[in-house]
């Protein structure tokens, strides 16, 4: 009998994940009840800060079923009898089972975390908050577990609290998946009212993981004999869903071992950069790392590989056996980042440290894409790919807490591509939800951020499907939506296509320089506002010169807004306190044509001294 149960907790945010592991954690023992910080998996003090979750996190609990060894015997009038007679063998007869929970983000930055984590689990705890109901990420979270075929097990949370709407809740739920409500649990994670029952229907209801797990390929071949059978159920697959960098161990690989035994001093391949290593340890989370003699299949844990280049192991690669005969998992997709900045080291000599940090950080956030960049204002950096801007935000502030930098980040944009001089624009589907109250507003505002309508599910509360260009969703269209609609709307969105727009490079210019910090491709329909915008600012923070500073916006070839700094003016004609040449009109003449002179071949040869406080200021805009 296998008493292995891998699954997950999905949720929209805030709504109770790491607050529901933790009552499982102290339920299992691995942690006492009143001894510990909330939010146990949360390990990060940037999610902590933020109480959000931003990475995933592994966990193995044992758990003793009394209730189920209590109910497989009470069928039998014997057993039932011994059982009776002798209670201290409960615990001998109770199965003990194993429990790999990974615990997942909830913002729809993250989502690329839950899609990892659900190819490899086989069932998914989807739990919403009773005081919020369904909301857009429960939606879209649920829809990636159903999509592989996972087992939901839906639950109602928050039911202690005073603004719980039960019995909405649930009829929200049931709605949405087409189940009864006897099916819902009802639960406070905070208290742990109904959070055992959770557990006991995590055990009957999620399968075990296949024994002898074989990929598909293998599956599909119907011709095969029974030698390549046995050579199949020998093989060697283990998913990498997580990793990091340990400086004396090299790479450490978070795996779901699908097929095979994985053991220190086997030696294995990684199957996308073929790549071949001997294993120097397997163990569990508990949450910390601990030591096993094996991972068999069907168990969650980690690798040590000891391999020093962080590119040779990538999140979503297989660990096959040496000799490459399993073929590799189909894993999940590779997730390519929509939002893109340009970042810079306030101390140029940083640059280097940069670079480690941020192939330290792509090694548990395969998202990342980063290259090498150079700035006239602010020297060598990177442009950086992230999934949205508050990936991009606390991407930022790990690189500053964790790596000691210091960073400038400028303004995230989206990044268009360009054939045969057309340009075509990433478009995004948005999925909101939204109390009925707020559907006009909602809806308006979409039309205002050129958002095109598609469907809409009016039941207990309003489901919105829109196709929009992402430019416009990373504005300010989020909070706005919060704001029109009192903080009660959600959004979750996922890429699209790309379509063709008219637009083109608005190129920004200090006295006729392009300045390329400043510059970005934009539609036509929002270049002037855009230009305005930009071009104001820079007046703004552009400290005076001693020449005249031109600021113009330049869209399709055509200037399409200016404004202007005007210079300092010194009066050459007193120095030291007194008048120069007084009475000599020529002689001041002279000197008034000179300083003209002077200004005008400062403006012809030298460049705007901007300082950096300038480009922090003008980051800042969004």
């Amino acid at each position: 009998m296998n008493l292995i149960r891998n699954f997950a907790i999905i949720a929209h945010i805030d709504h109770g994940k790491s607050t529901l592991a933790d009552r499982l954690l102290e339920i299992t023992g691995i942690l006492k009840s009143g001894s510990h910080e909330t939010q146990y998996l949360d390990r990060n003090p940037i999610s902590r800060e933020r109480g959000i979750t931003i990475k995933l996190a592994p966990v193995r609990m044992q758990y003793v079923n009394h209730k189920s060894q209590i109910e497989n015997n009470s069928s039998n009038p014997e057993n039932s009898k011994q059982l009776a007679t002798c209670n201290l063998r409960l615990e001998t007869l109770s199965p003990e089972y194993t429990l790999n929970l990974i615990d997942t983000p909830g913002h729809v930055d993250f989502s690329y975390e839950v899609d990892r984590t659900l190819s490899c689990v086989e069932g998914a705890i989807l739990l919403v908050d009773a005081t919020q109901g369904v909301q857009a990420q429960t939606i879209a979270n649920a829809y990636k577990a159903i999509d592989k075929n996972l087992v939901i097990i839906p639950a109602v949370n928050k039911i202690d609290m005073p603004g719980a709407e039960i019995e909405k809740t649930k009829k929200q739920l049931t709605d949405f998946l087409g189940i009864d409500e006897k099916e819902v649990h009802l639960i406070s994670a905070k208290t742990g009212k109904g959070v055992e029952e959770i557990l006991q229907a995590v055990i009957e209801k999620i399968p075990a993981p296949l024994q002898n797990h074989k990929s598909q390929n293998a599956n599909n071949s119907s011709n095969q004999d029974s030698g390549s059978l046995k050579q199949i159920t020998a093989l060697t697959q283990s998913l990498i869903f997580d990793s990091y960098y340990d400086q004396h161990r090299g790479v450490i690989a978070f795996v779901r071992n699908f097929c095979g035994q994985l053991k220190k001093g086997l030696k294995v391949k990684l199957a996308q950069t073929d790549k071949v290593f001997e294993i120097i340890e397997v163990g569990i989370f508990s949450p910390e790392l601990q030591p096993k003699d094996r991972l068999d299949s069907g168990e969650i844990g980690y690798v040590v590989t000891n391999l020093k280049d962080i590119h040779q192991v990538q999140v979503g690669d297989t660990i096959i056996d040496e000799k490459g005969l399993s073929p590799p998992l189909s894993g999940y997709k590779k997730v390519k980042p929509m939002v893109f900045a340009s970042m810079f080291t306030t101390d140029t000599n940083d640059y280097l440290s940069l670079k480690k940090a941020l192939d330290k950080l792509y090694l548990n956030d395969s998202s990342l894409e980063f290259k090498s960049i150079y700035s006239q204002a602010l020297g060598a950096g990177f442009r950086v790919g992230f999934l949205g801007l508050l990936h991009a935000d606390v991407v930022r502030e790990r690189l500053e807490r964790e790596f000691n930098l210091s960073l400038v980040l400028t303004p995230p944009q989206v990044e268009f591509r360009q054939e045969n001089g057309q340009y075509f624009e990433p478009y995004v589907k948005l999925l909101i939800v939204t109390p009925n109250e707020y559907l006009g507003a909602v809806m308006q505002l979409c039309e205002n951020f050129r958002g095109k309508f598609l469907t809409m599910d009016n039941k207990s509360q309003i489901t919105l499907v829109y196709e929009m260009p992402m430019s416009e969703m990373v504005s300010d269209f989020y909070d706005t939506l919060k704001s029109v609609s009192s903080g009660y709307a959600s959004l979750d969105w996922e890429f699209l296509r790309y379509q063709a727009a008219e637009a083109d490079k608005l190129v920004i210019l200090l006295n006729g320089d392009p300045v390329e910090e400043f510059s970005e491709t934009v539609v036509k329909s929002r270049a002037t506002e855009k230009s305005i915008m930009i071009t104001k600012k820079l007046r703004e923070i552009i400290p005076r010169q001693q020449y005249e500073v031109k600021i113009q916006a330049q869209f399709k070839g055509k200037i399409i807004a200016s404004e202007r700094i005007a210079p300092f003016r010194k009066d050459v004609l007193i120095k030291s306190g007194k008048v120069i040449g007084a009475g000599d009109v020529g002689r001041k003449r002279k000197l008034l044509e000179k300083q003209k002179e002077g200004k005008k071949k400062l403006k012809m040869i030298g460049k705007v001294e901007i300082p950096k406080e300038a480009f922090f200021q003008l980051f800042k805009r969004n």
